[in-house]
């Protein structure tokens, strides 16, 4: 997280919140649901400043778990890894198991 001000403030902290309750408290990557070290991420990189900006809206907003917070996270060289996507290990993009023995990929009988 950046450290300014912005984060302290009241407009976060109900950003924050309102982002959790739209997506169920539970981080959004595909294949993922955990709950564990809940953080919002900005999909768009917010500018680094003290106060509201058009980049603080819901609609640009997601709830990812600590694990694929840290996937993604800026680089020292201020660019987003993976561009801003995340997956769950050991799923493909669409959240669909890439183990050819997980038990969604046997046929029903």
């Amino acid at each position: 997280m950046a450290r300014n001000r912005y984060y302290q403030s009241a407009h976060w902290r109900s950003l924050k919140h309102a982002t959790h309750q739209r997506d169920g408290w539970k981080c959004t990557v595909i294949g993922c649901g955990s709950s564990a070290e809940l953080v919002c991420d900005h999909i768009q990189t917010r500018p680094n400043v003290d106060r509201p900006t058009c980049a603080d809206t819901l609609a640009n907003t997601r709830t990812l778990c600590g694990f694929h917070d840290r996937q993604i996270k800026e680089s020292s060289k201020g660019k987003r890894r993976r561009e801003g996507r995340a997956t769950a290990v050991g799923c493909r993009p669409d959240g669909t198991p890439l183990d050819p023995n997980h038990p969604w990929h046997r046929k029903a009988r």
